[in-house]
């Protein structure tokens, strides 16, 4: 890595932590560097980094791995600790379990965050105690880009699908209540169930405007495990379980919503299918024009008389420069 000097000293030790800053890494070497990198920028500087290495076997991520603990060897302020693969959820309670912050950020290793976005979130957490959570909207980079924007926080609205991202500050005594991030939960969705026993402990949601994350589009993620219908019928059934008494609480509200929810998408659908209907139809009465058959029938003949072969492309080359040269 360039310049290992400067990025020391974005990451002089703290006797106090504020936000530790956990990030689980599995094989994921080609962006961890860019992970890292967006928290050196960051205008705020109590923090700690904690990676873990998540039984990493490619040597490139390896490699990465290596030339950060030589970076920053001696410094307490950013550890590597290694462990045989168990997934994501284990992963960051083990950094969480020996993090020194108040505050914690799990960030993941092929995402990034924006310079402002640590010192905003310690502000409102230290000014606002009844804030549990602090949460941005996430700017998409990678494979596809957007903004994956979420409404106004509503604790029922959080039982329906994951409205917050899961590189939210939070207070760290909500991982100790909640019991860390179920390990059960390998497939995906523990940042959801997360956020559901946080808010059955009835901390506040904190929307932060503006570009805090940038949350990287592949389309080898884990979360595209979590959209295939019989992995998200698993999880949904898991998640209900676990919180049988809130979801039995928001009965009413949950099925009602899942019901507009389902009609809104079958109407989407029928608009889809009529526009398609009427392409159709302006696609069959061009292929029926006097026009098209015209021109049908003179690309047969064209490819009959100069079938495409490298005689032909020399023929067309030959006119082509006839023609340029009477200009």
């Amino acid at each position: 890595m360039k310049h290992p000097e400067r990025r020391k000293n974005l990451l002089m030790p703290f006797q106090n932590i504020k936000i530790s800053i956990v990030i689980p890494c599995h094989n994921h070497g080609e962006f961890l560097r860019d992970a890292v990198q967006s928290v050196f920028a960051s205008d705020f500087h109590d923090y700690e980094i904690i990676i873990v290495n998540d039984g990493s076997e490619d040597e490139f991520t390896l490699k990465a791995l290596r030339e950060l603990e030589q970076d920053f060897s001696g410094n307490p302020n950013l550890r590597i600790i290694h462990q045989e693969n168990m997934g994501v959820a284990p992963a960051r309670n083990k950094a969480i379990q020996i993090s020194r912050g108040e505050y914690i950020l799990p960030l993941d290793a092929d995402d990034k965050i924006r310079p402002h976005y640590l010192g905003m979130a310690a502000a409102i957490l230290d000014n606002k105690p009844d804030v549990g959570v602090v949460y941005p909207h996430a700017r998409l980079f990678g494979e596809r880009e957007g903004i994956l924007e979420f409404p106004p926080f509503e604790p029922e609205r959080l039982l329906l699908h994951n409205s917050v991202v899961v590189s939210s500050v939070y207070r760290k005594k909500i991982w100790e209540t909640c019991g860390g991030y179920d390990p059960k939960m390998k497939i995906g969705y523990e940042d959801w169930e997360f956020w559901i026993c946080a808010m059955e402990m009835e901390w506040n949601f904190h929307f932060l405007e503006g570009d805090m994350f940038d949350y990287r589009i592949r389309h080898d993620s884990r979360n595209s495990a979590c959209h295939i219908p019989e992995n998200r019928q698993e999880l949904i059934r898991y998640i209900c379980g676990k919180h049988r008494d809130t979801y039995a609480k928001h009965l009413e509200y949950v099925i009602s919503e899942k019901e507009a929810i389902l009609l809104r998408s079958e109407l989407h659908i029928r608009d889809l299918e009529a526009i398609i209907r009427e392409k159709e139809g302006e696609l069959s009465r061009i292929c029926n024009s006097h026009g098209w058959k015209a021109l049908s029938m003179y690309y047969r003949f064209i490819n009959k008389v100069f079938p495409m072969n490298s005689r032909r492309r020399q023929i067309a080359k030959h006119i082509l420069g006839i023609l340029k040269s009477a200009d």
